[in-house]
């Protein structure tokens, strides 16, 4: 590889992919901030008001769908306080209606439609919760995926970087051991003869220098190069093991979430066949107490469990949309978003750092090529090497007449040359090796990799998955509660057209049939006191209707008209 190729490695020659905005990315940034920014890079800015307007509008979104669901279910408890006499159905007891032969179609209307919404609701919220497993965490599983091949390409590359420490350890214990056996020898280069290179035409001794110098300078170079590279190389592992650990720990699919899902699908199934069982007029009354007292509850629990997560994930959603929609006024992506957090924390310098992040973040974008600085450094290896070169030749082909004049031997001089030559070649081996590893191809990928495909693609699509669905379970799971009488049987009112007579109290009882399902009683059925005296009793004139409330909309029915005048027995 020549000089020119490998000073310009990676400008110009590979372009990195664009960040492609996904839909999930789209919707969330545009959740509403009651008023607040949605600049996520203001979190990382000086000013302090920015990030509480930042963080305010957060909290707005969970306050707000909090105070929703708290609402809702404070309404369905003063539903049940209020009881079936001022609530009807939605206090959770049975429905209450007349059992009339004429209009036995209209009578039912009530309890069907309910019963039909309980059961849409229950279909709607397993199919969310399968939606939840199979579009929520399974990109979860993804985004874990991604990051761990993204934390291996990574250990493979500090692996390479390891090796070419290594071998650049070789080269500098070499150098200096070459370094110590040439000013041994090159001190007494010719003794016989000092101003050897007037004779023979070329400056030796000036070589012989320079060659010094070379060594020198290549053993200070790796000395504090390897320290260097060593401490950076120790901050990137330990950034992979703990990158590698928090990714094992994000564990979504624990017992916990197991036990949710679980609720998810077998609760409201067991809900869905009390309602079935009621429909078809099968009365199981040990089932529908187990619906009442046992698994009712616990889907309440689970419901509430469910919105305590939605309103959590909500504003960890926003967030990672504001993070990947891009920083200031320009909607960017995550690439703006990185360069405008390193403005804010470090302000305009561009230095080394700020063109790294650059380069490597901005498609591999020539503007920001950060190896400039090498030309220096790899220009004087390479003079190095041709010194050496030259040197070596030099000697080589005028030994006889060295070893003539200077009254001593050259071999040791030669191979001494010629290993400061070959450890030239290697040390610039490695620094090919080293921008080679380095390559924005190589960097760039693993950036994509991990901050488009696994932090703003399937993490973001994730959360998206998981608030829809949790907020869809959540909604149904309350209307489910509130119609929970859906698996009670329906209550007969039966006025006859007599009356029972006379109870002990001396007031008059109507005759009410037994539920057809049940034996529960629905409330009192108003009826008039009758006075006695020492007279014929009078006439007693029933009302000409009776009205029964069964429900909170303010609809009666009205039940016969009936006579019924007492006379002496």
């Amino acid at each position: 590889m020549d000089m020119e190729r490998t000073l310009n490695y990676g400008r110009g020659v590979y372009t990195g992919p664009p960040y492609e905005f996904t839909t999930s990315v789209n919707n969330l940034r545009r959740l509403p901030r009651f008023g607040h920014g949605s600049d996520f890079t203001t979190v990382f800015s000086s000013n302090l008001d920015d990030q509480v307007d930042y963080a305010a509008g957060l909290i707005a979104l969970f306050v707000f769908l909090l105070i929703i669901f708290i609402f809702w279910t404070i309404v369905i408890f003063v539903f049940k306080v209020m009881g079936p006499e001022n609530a009807g159905f939605l206090s959770g007891h049975h429905f209450v209606v007349p059992d009339s032969l004429d209009d036995d179609k209209n009578v039912h209307k009530r309890p069907l439609r309910v019963r039909v919404v309980f059961l849409v609701a229950t279909g709607c919220l397993m199919t969310f919760a399968f939606l939840f497993v199979v579009m929520g965490l399974t990109n979860v599983n993804n985004a874990a995926t991604t990051m761990g091949k993204s934390l291996k390409t990574t250990e493979q590359l500090v692996r390479n970087a390891e090796q070419i420490a290594s071998n650049l350890e070789q080269v500098g214990t070499k150098s200096i051991e070459i370094r110590d056996a040439a000013v041994e020898e090159l001190d007494n280069l010719c003794p016989n003869n000092p101003n050897i290179g007037d004779y023979v035409g070329m400056d030796i001794m000036g070589i012989a220098e320079q060659a010094k110098s070379d060594l020198t300078m290549l053993a200070d170079f790796i000395a504090d190069g390897l320290a260097a590279l060593n401490e950076k190389l120790a901050l990137v592992q330990s950034f992979t093991a703990s990158a590698d650990d928090a990714t094992k720990s994000v564990e979504f699919w624990g017992w916990e979430m197991k036990l949710l899902v679980a609720g998810l699908f077998i609760l409201p199934s067991f809900l869905a066949v009390g309602v079935g069982l009621v429909m078809l007029d099968v009365d199981v009354e040990p089932y529908q107490k187990a619906l009442t007292y046992f698994f009712m509850p616990l889907f309440a629990m689970t419901t509430v469990a469910c919105f305590v997560v939605c309103c959590l994930i909500l504003p960890v959603s926003a967030t990672s949309a504001d993070a990947c929609s891009g920083g200031g006024d320009v909607r960017g992506g995550p690439d703006d978003t990185v360069l405008t957090i390193y403005r804010n924390l470090l302000g305009d310098n561009t230095g080394l750092i700020f063109q790294f992040i650059g380069f490597y973040t901005q498609r591999c974008n020539p503007e920001y090529y950060p190896f400039d600085f090498l030309k220096t450094y790899l220009d004087d290896l390479d003079d190095a090497v041709g010194s050496t070169n030259k040197a070596f030749t030099a000697m080589e082909d005028n030994q006889g007449l060295l070893e003539d004049q200077c009254g001593r031997g050259f071999d040791d001089v030669l191979n001494i040359v010629d290993d400061m030559n070959d450890n030239l070649k290697v040390l610039r081996k490695q620094a090919d090796l080293s921008l080679d590893l380095v390559k924005c191809k190589n960097i760039n990928q693993l950036y994509v990799n991990t901050v488009h495909e696994a932090g703003c693609k399937y993490s973001v699509d994730a959360l998206a998955w998981i608030f829809a669905s949790s907020l869809v379970i959540s909604v149904c799971g309350l209307i489910m509660i509130m119609l929970r009488s859906s698996y009670y049987p329906v209550e007969y009112l039966d006025i006859s057209e007599s009356w029972d007579g006379l109870n002990g109290m001396g007031k008059m009882q109507p005759t009410r049939s037994g539920s057809r399902d049940s034996a529960e009683s629905v409330g009192p059925v108003i009826v008039r006191e009758v006075a006695h005296d020492s007279g014929p009793p009078p006439s007693m004139i029933v009302p000409e209707t009776i009205k029964v409330s069964p429900s909170i909309d303010g609809e009666e029915f009205e039940i016969g008209q009936m006579e019924f005048r007492m006379g002496h027995a």
